[in-house]
Parts: C-alpha cells; sequence; structure tokens
C-alpha cells in the first residue's frame, strides 16, 4: 500500500487535534474510520505514528516526521490549488509584483504571497518612494509598501488607494562607548553637537523629520551623507549617530536607544491600484497578515519589545484598514 493524500490529511489531523475523535470531527469521518486507516497507514510506513493516552494521542519520532512531511506536501498542494484557481479566472498574474522602499516587512512578503495566493513574488527594493508609486502608476507593479514620515506623506497616484500597516519610533545608534551607551531612553537635546551620519540618502522627507524634531529641541544637527556600510562603521568608531529603524537587529559594537517622547516617527503603508488584479479582499488579506508579520517578527527585537513594554498607550497597528493611523488614539 502506498501512501495518498487523504492518509496525510488523517495523520495531520490528529496530529493537530490530539485524539482520534476530534480528527474525525475534522475531516468528517467517524472515530473507527480515523482508527481503521491509521491502522493502514502505520502498516505503510512500518512502525507506530503515535502514543495513545488516556486523554491525548501524542506523535512518536516516526509519526513527527511524517506528519512534518504531510504538512509540507499539503501546504505545497494548496498552493498549487490557488495557483491554478487564480490561473484559470485570470484575475492574477503568476508573480505579483511590489515596490518598495526598505522596511522590516519586506521579506515577509516572499512568504505571505503565495501563502495568499499561490503565486510567485518580486519585490523591487528603491530609496525614493517616488519610484514604487510611479511604478505602480504604470502598471509596472501590482503594490507598493512604503516608508513615510511626518508631513511628507507621498501623494496618491490617481486611482490608487493606500492602508496604513504600522506607525513605529525612530531609534538612534551609538557606539557601545558612547557616553549615552546603557542609557533606557536619551533625549534627542542630548545629541546636539553629534554628527548625524544619513546613509544612502533619498527623498522620503526623513532630512526635513530630522531637521524639524532637532529644531524643536534647540539645535540644528550636522548631517552628513555615507555610505551605508562607512554609516555603521563611523558609528561604531564614535564618529557619528545614526538614526535606526526600531526593528533592526542588534549590532556588535552598538547600542540602538529609544529616544524619549518619540521626537521621530515613520509610517509603512501598503499602496495598490483601485482598478487593477488586486482585488479589496485582496489587498485586505495582505494587509492583515503585514500586521502580524509586525507584530511577530518586526517587533521582535529585544530593545522594541522593552519600548513597547514600556509603552503600553502606543498602538503600532490600527485595529482595521485605513488609510492613516494615530498610535496614541
Amino acid at each position: 500500500m502506498e501512501l495518498e493524500l487523504r492518509h496525510l490529511r488523517v495523520v495531520l489531523a490528529i496530529t493537530e487535534s490530539g485524539t482520534l475523535t476530534a480528527a474525525g470531527t475534522a475531516l468528517g469521518m467517524t472515530q473507527p474510520s480515523v482508527t481503521d486507516a491509521l491502522q493502514r497507514i502505520e502498516r505503510a510506513v512500518g512502525g507506530p505514528l503515535f502514543h495513545r493516552g488516556a486523554r491525548r494521542t501524542v506523535p512518536t519520532p516516526l509519526g513527527e516526521l511524517v506528519a512534518g512531511h504531510a504538512r509540507t506536501v499539503l501546504d505545497r498542494l494548496d498552493r498549487l490549488g490557488t495557483a491554478v484557481a487564480r490561473h484559470r479566472s485570470g484575475s492574477l498574474p503568476s508573480t505579483v509584483r511590489f515596490g518598495c522602499t526598505p522596511s522590516a516587512l519586506l521579506a515577509s512578503l516572499s512568504l505571505i504571497v503565495p501563502k495568499l495566493w499561490g503565486t510567485g513574488v518580486e519585490v523591487l527594493t528603491e530609496l525614493d518612494e517616488r519610484t514604487p508609486l510611479d511604478l505602480l502608476a504604470e502598471r509596472r507593479v501590482e503594490a507598493a509598501v512604503l516608508v513615510d514620515f511626518p508631513g511628507h506623506e507621498p501623494v496618491v497616484p490617481p486611482g490608487a488607494g493606500r492602508l496604513a500597516i504600522a506607525v513605529e519610533p525612530l531609534f538612534v545608534a551609538v557606539a557601545d562607548r558612547h557616553r549615552l551607551a546603557g542609557k533606557t531612553e536619551a533625549d534627542l537635546a542630548d545629541l546636539a553637537g553629534e554628527t548625524w551620519g544619513r546613509a544612502d540618502p533619498s527623498e522620503t522627507g526623513f532630512t526635513e523629520h530630522l531637521l524639524l524634531a532637532c529644531a524643536r529641541v534647540g539645535y540644528t544637527p550636522d548631517i552628513r551623507d555615507m555610505k551605508y556600510v562607512e554609516a555603521f562603521q563611523l558609528a561604531e568608531l564614535g564618529s557619528a549617530v545614526l538614526p535606526i529603524m526600531p526593528s533592526a537587529r542588534p549590532r556588535t559594537g552598538l547600542e540602538f536607544i529609544p529616544l524619549a517622547g518619540v521626537p521621530m516617527r515613520m509610517t509603512t503603508r501598503l499602496y495598490w491600484n483601485l482598478d487593477g488584479p488586486l482585488s479589496r479582499a485582496d489587498v485586505e488579506a495582505l494587509w492583515a497578515e503585514l500586521v502580524e508579520a509586525q507584530h511577530t517578527f518586526a517587533e521582535r527585537t529585544p530593545v522594541y519589545q522593552a519600548w513597547l513594554d514600556r509603552h503600553p498607550e502606543w498602538s503600532t497597528t490600527p485595529a482595521r484598514p485605513s488609510p492613516d493611523h494615530d498610535p496614541l488614539a
């Protein structure tokens, strides 16, 4: 006897539900039918797949192996079915293209898009948000994920929509021997006289945002354009400080310090063409997955988690799809 897809579903249902009775309910089978199927499967693979306890059925090592492969195979099959259905209806291209500016969520697109739609994904990353929006307006991408700063939100192209994914504070990166190293939070005023490194400068409005924030606390920052690698090297040497996304992964030689009072912030948004191949339902499903990725991935760094714990009043993501979001509302 060879294993079939229905056998894999039985193994996975028992693994996930914990009992043969619950697995039968999930599969629309009777408990005796599940027992009979399991016995056939165990004969096929040559050993027991579960330890049957009084209250719960627990996988054996062989059961864990089979269940793991079953999960992979059935997931691939579901993606294939979704892709075939999309291809038949012609509602989505075989590869969904995104124009993006750098953010912690971009890597998640490579997982989310195949999961949602069974299609491939291509991410075109640009530092200037005008280029991705031009690509969107020209129908050369299906969607865009962009970061912007207060007062410098990009103009939404005609016929496009946008949804806010997350509003986050900006932190500062300093050398681990910097005078502010070790502080839980630093005042922006404490950085007067420092050289601010601006890595790979863009036209997203960040420079104006930094200038305004510093002006509010009484000084004009010394901002210098630097290459990405050079900026981090100078920061490690103590010759520069860097604005940093709170989701940035720890780096040897540097400390990431939150700024008291959140003098600077950034917003990540999703854009799409209203009459394009992505339906409103598609967009809202994508938005929900990106919001989930924000909480499970982007907010995972220790310094960010600690800041969020200290500031429960700050709501990073909106409760429902909306073009804008006030994190303190």
